[in-house]
């Protein structure tokens, strides 16, 4: 039970919240990319070259350009918005979602999704939001 003094004077900061959630989420989705997995599932593997070789360097890491642009676009106590791409990067959509790809006949890309909905990331996001509280209370 918490003492009534405490609760007189507890002003939670809801914007605090908002820019935590914020943070967590922005990190959880460039880990993605460290991972090469979303949610606990594994991205589909790079496809064999020609010469049978399977594609060098870390999986959709060459510049980093694509990690890089995800970003937390509004933190308000309503609600919390991440994006990623840019216009150096208009292909984020295609690889967190699949599809078709590339310029002129194209190819059909498999989704590596990076972004989007993740219990995984609710547990991060509802520890940290517990651990705020708990110095609050302190």
């Amino acid at each position: 039970m918490i003492p009534k003094e405490k609760l007189e004077g507890l002003r939670v900061d809801m914007q605090a919240i908002a820019e935590l959630s914020a943070a967590t989420g922005a990190s959880y989705f460039k880990g993605a990319f460290r991972k090469k997995a979303f949610d606990g599932k594994p991205w589909p593997a790079a496809k064999i070259d020609q010469a049978g070789k399977r594609r060098r360097g870390s999986l959709m890491v060459d510049s980093a350009a694509l990690m890089n642009s995800v970003r937390t676009s509004e933190a308000t106590p309503q609600r919390v918005v991440w994006a990623a791409g840019n216009d150096k990067v208009p292909y984020a959509q295609v690889h967190n979602e699949g599809g078709r790809a590339g310029r002129g006949a194209g190819f059909d890309m498999p989704q590596r999704q990076f972004m989007g909905q993740a219990d995984e990331l609710e547990t991060q996001i509802d520890k940290r939001i517990q651990t705020y509280m708990q110095k609050i209370f302190k």
